[in-house]
């Protein structure tokens, strides 16, 4: 004998279970990974997708927070030397 109304769903309903909700496992390096992302501590370095459609995703950075002479050593990165001592000669005089 069939029973009416049954489409599977009565069982998760009585385990308190519903598979649309349940939230995926990440693993502790998938947090991480997360984490760096959000927090800009990480950045792409490079996308590979090979002849398979497999990717490949190059993540690039430090745990190490920034120093102010972390900070001005990228200000100055687009500076050339000889403008950088010709600003300490004209700063001191």
């Amino acid at each position: 004998m069939r029973k009416i109304g049954n489409n599977g769903n009565e069982k998760n309903k009585r385990n308190g279970k519903n598979k649309k909700n349940s939230l995926p496992k990440l693993s502790p390096a998938q947090i991480a990974v997360v984490v760096g992302i959000l927090t800009n501590a990480l950045k792409v370095n490079s996308v590979l997708v090979d002849k398979d459609q497999r990717v490949e995703i190059l993540l690039e950075g430090s745990l190490r927070k920034k120093t102010k002479a972390d900070k001005l050593a990228e200000d100055l990165d687009d500076i050339s030397v000889s403008d950088l001592i010709e600003a300490f000669i004209l700063r001191q005089g």
